[in-house]
């Protein structure tokens, strides 16, 4: 499963004797590590407030993982249908959902879901849409448009200027997790491809093994995308143009961390609900 490994994590383990074992940083193990890596990150929940505040309560968060934009939603006071490929993150997100939450669990893949109903506000957070290749986008959007209210909004998150550029090149760097108080230190690598359509990311623990000890590699595969490219393919798949709304934070000036764009499906006009 080397495939699944950055050539700096093969040679790293292979220098010292050890041996990888990957796995999906979405998934299993690496659902908590995902919960840890990005749970405490507030970016773009306020932006996403503001958005969810002017429509109705029904809000369809996709890709809603182990809850980072879901309960600050339900405690905006809004029905959430929370939906994830990954039955360990909506596990995780269970546990985390206070009592008497209007909140509705969904296991489903983002490309493909039919819930026979329709939301005031999608939402697709923490640049979720770069899992996705381009056949995937487009299978999403139709998705969403089936699952829109008349006067609904899809928002979704992309990577502003600066980040794209800082996505688009192959670094390792050593970063800290706080793991329930206590911190571990984990080497991040990520490795773009020669096309420079993808990045492959690894995340190892950097804690002393045993040599010939499998050491755990929570592994995922990104596209680069940026709001060009995406406005475009929402235009394309039926989308009204979409409005680009800066997010703050990361020490960067607004939108060049990440943007949020919002558009509607202006084929409701004349349509029937």
């Amino acid at each position: 499963m080397t495939d699944l490994l950055t050539a700096s994590v093969r040679q790293r383990l292979a220098d010292a004797g050890r041996r990888a074992a990957p796995h999906d940083v979405y998934a299993g193990v690496g659902a908590r590590f995902y919960d840890d890596l990005v749970g405490p990150d507030r970016s773009e929940i306020h932006e996403v407030l503001t958005v969810a505040r002017r429509g109705g309560p029904a809000v369809l968060d996709l890709a809603a993982g182990t809850g980072r934009v879901t309960l600050p939603l339900l405690r905006a006071g809004k029905h959430v249908t929370a939906l994830d490929l990954s039955t360990d993150m909506l596990d995780r997100l269970r546990v985390a959902l206070p009592y008497g939450a209007r909140c509705d669990l969904v296991a489903a893949d983002m490309r493909d879901f039919d819930l026979d109903r329709r939301f005031d506000l999608v939402v697709l957070a923490a640049t979720s849409i770069t899992l996705l290749d381009a056949p995937g986008r487009a299978r999403l959007f139709a998705a969403v448009r089936r699952h829109l209210g008349e006067r609904g909004s899809f928002l979704l998150s992309v990577a502003g200027s600066v980040t794209v550029e800082a996505l688009d090149v192959t670094v390792d760097r050593v970063i800290d997790i706080d793991r329930e108080g206590v911190i571990e230190v984990f080497l991040q690598s990520q490795e773009v491809d020669a096309g420079g359509r993808a990045r492959l990311v690894n995340w190892v623990p950097l804690a002393e093994v045993a040599p010939d000890e499998e050491v755990p590699v929570l592994t995922t595969r990104l596209h680069l995308l940026d709001v060009a490219t995406v406005s475009a393919e929402l235009v394309e798949a039926g989308f009204s143009a979409p409005t680009v709304l800066p997010v703050r934070g990361g020490g960067l000036a607004p939108g060049e961390g990440m943007v949020l764009l919002e558009t509607c499906d202006p084929g409701w006009a004349g349509r029937a609900g």
